[in-house]
């Protein structure tokens, strides 16, 4: 009888990670689902918002709320589902937050979606800190270079998974890769693209690059050939857009990615539209007549004028928006009723 001898194969260490990330991002749940091992996870999101004046609401209204409710998933809910620890931090000042990390002892911190770290924090983890940036480094470094990407019509779009060091987006990089867009992407469909679609994956490979403790580093060149990406606000963006000069191609594609952003375009009709927003449909070059930017009409319905012809504009209705602001509207109404009833009463 022959004895067969196991074959023994060396597999990569299993890290203990800490994830820091700003609310359910898209590397939440494929880090959970590794075979790493999530020691915390850190959210620096600033809340999910002010709830509606619910106790205003008569009862059928209520139901009718919390069934249109339904509240997603949130990073919170997600971290107790697999207890794991989780800790919301006020900000990168947080005093708790060394304290958090600390205890968790973590190998690596893989950060998406964050502040900038201060070096007591991202030089905690014995095998450092990495950072997925939706962006070819060096080129757009900050927070936002989904956006400027789109802003200058970049035909490429990129992502990096890279160490963190004290300057911007400027440590070795792990990973990287480069794909061909097209104009006109929306911000979502950009984000899913870049992030879930690409960084994602190399993001676990990063990961399980680390874990074998000769993971790639080459060097970032010190200059940043396109300027920093800052974080842009719909009101920001606003003063950027050059409706005179920019070409209709540039500026309908700027506005497709900023579709869902307020105060990029005029608001839509009033009435039982209110609430809604517009979808920026496709442009036509032809005669018009107008204020470049503004918002004008004909048989085939909304568009905005531009130098060389119409971008086309569709109210978007959100039935579940809709009813909403209807019950807000409904629940003020009826408070407003009870205070003139207790008045008339002399209460």
């Amino acid at each position: 009888m022959s004895s067969k001898k196991k074959k023994i194969t060396t597999d990569a260490t299993r890290l203990k990670i800490v994830i820091v990330t700003s609310g359910l991002s898209p590397i939440v749940r494929p880090l959970l689902a590794s075979r790493h091992s999530v020691a915390g996870i850190i959210d620096f999101a600033s809340g999910n918002g002010a709830s509606a004046p619910e106790s205003t609401l008569p009862r059928l209204m209520r139901r009718a709320y919390h069934t249109l409710k339904q509240p997603a998933p949130t990073l919170e809910s997600v971290a107790r589902k697999h207890r794991v620890p989780y800790y919301h931090a006020q900000s990168v000042r947080d005093p708790q937050l060394e304290q958090r990390i600390r205890r968790w002892r973590p190998d690596l911190m893989v950060v998406y979606y964050a502040p900038l770290l201060r070096k007591n924090i991202f030089s905690l983890p014995l095998r450092g800190t990495i950072n997925l940036q939706p962006s070819t480094l060096p080129k757009y470094r900050g927070g936002h270079p989904l956006f400027w990407t789109a802003y200058h019509l970049e035909t490429h779009a990129g992502v990096t998974v890279h160490y963190i060091d004290a300057g911007m987006d400027t440590g070795d990089i792990l990973y990287q890769k480069t794909v061909p867009i097209r104009p006109g992407l929306r911000e979502a469909a950009l984000e899913e693209l870049m992030i879930q679609r690409h960084g994602v994956d190399l993001t676990l490979k990063a990961v399980d690059a680390v874990a074998t403790g000769r993971p790639p580093r080459t060097p970032q060149p010190a200059a940043c050939p396109t300027g920093l990406a800052p974080r842009v606000t719909a009101a920001k963006l606003a003063t950027l857009i050059d409706w005179q000069n920019w070409p209709i191609t540039r500026l309908w594609s700027v506005l497709r990615f900023a579709e869902a952003w307020q105060q990029v375009t005029p608001p839509p009709p009033h009435g039982w539209q209110g609430g809604c927003h517009w979808t920026i449909g496709p442009y036509t070059r032809e005669p018009v007549r107008g204020e470049p930017g503004s918002l004008a009409q004909d048989e085939k319905g909304y568009y905005l004028v531009h130098p060389e012809g119409k971008i086309r504009l569709v109210v978007r209705y959100d039935v579940k928006r809709v009813v909403k602001r209807l019950l807000s509207k409904l629940s003020s109404a009826s408070a407003m009723g009870m205070i003139v009833l207790a008045q008339s009463l002399g209460v």
